[in-house]
C-alpha cells in the first residue's frame, strides 16, 4: 500500500476503541424511537421483556458517546478510528461513500452493548471529483457485553481528501 504509515497499516483487521454502553438497553428508549418514527411493530411495544427487541435502526444508539458530562470533559468521537485514519493520512475532509448495516441477533432490554471499530482496508491514492484522496473501510461490530453475541455491524466506506499541497 502506497504511502501508508506502518502504525496505521498495522491496525488493519485489529479491533480498536472498544466501548461498553453506559447502561442497559431500555424498553422505554425502544418505545420512544418507535413512537418518533410511528412504527407499530408489536415487538417494540410488548410488555413482556422476553418479546421486546430494539429496531435495527437503533444498532449504534447504545454506544454513542456522551459528548458532555458534569466536570466539562468531552467524550471521545463516536468513530474515533475514522478520525485517526484521517489525521494519520493528512486528509482533513471525508465523506461516507457507502454504508451497510447487518442485523445478526435481536437486542433486548437489560443487555449492555459493546462496540469495536475495525479498519478493514485502506485503498490506494486516487482522484475523484472531490480531489486527490483515498478510500478506507471501517466495520463497527456491536456485541453483547455479557456473552459476546454479535447483534450486528455497520460497515462504512469513506473517501478522505483535501490534503494541503506542498506549494
Amino acid at each position: 500500500m502506497t504511502g501508508i504509515p506502518d502504525d496505521l497499516a498495522a491496525l488493519i483487521g485489529r479491533p480498536q476503541f472498544a466501548q461498553v454502553s453506559d447502561g442497559a438497553v431500555e424498553a422505554g428508549a425502544i418505545r420512544l424511537f418507535a413512537a418518533a418514527v410511528q412504527d407499530g411493530t408489536p415487538a417494540y411495544w410488548a410488555d413482556d421483556p422476553a418479546v421486546v427487541f430494539a429496531p435495527p435502526a437503533l444498532l449504534s444508539a447504545w454506544n454513542r458517546p456522551v459528548m458532555w458530562h458534569p466536570g466539562g470533559d468531552v467524550g471521545t468521537s463516536g468513530l474515533a478510528l475514522h478520525f485517526l485514519v484521517k489525521d494519520r493520512l493528512g486528509l482533513p475532509r471525508a465523506i461516507v461513500a457507502e454504508m451497510e448495516s447487518e442485523a445478526a441477533a435481536p437486542i433486548r432490554p437489560g443487555v449492555r452493548v459493546r462496540s469495536e471499530q475495525i479498519l478493514v482496508d485502506l485503498g490506494e491514492p486516487c482522484t475523484t471529483r472531490l480531489g486527490d484522496g483515498r478510500y478506507w473501510t471501517i466495520r463497527v461490530e456491536y456485541r453483547c457485553a455479557g456473552d459476546d453475541t454479535l447483534f450486528g455491524a455497520e460497515t462504512l466506506r469513506f473517501f478522505g481528501y483535501g490534503a494541503e499541497s506542498a506549494a
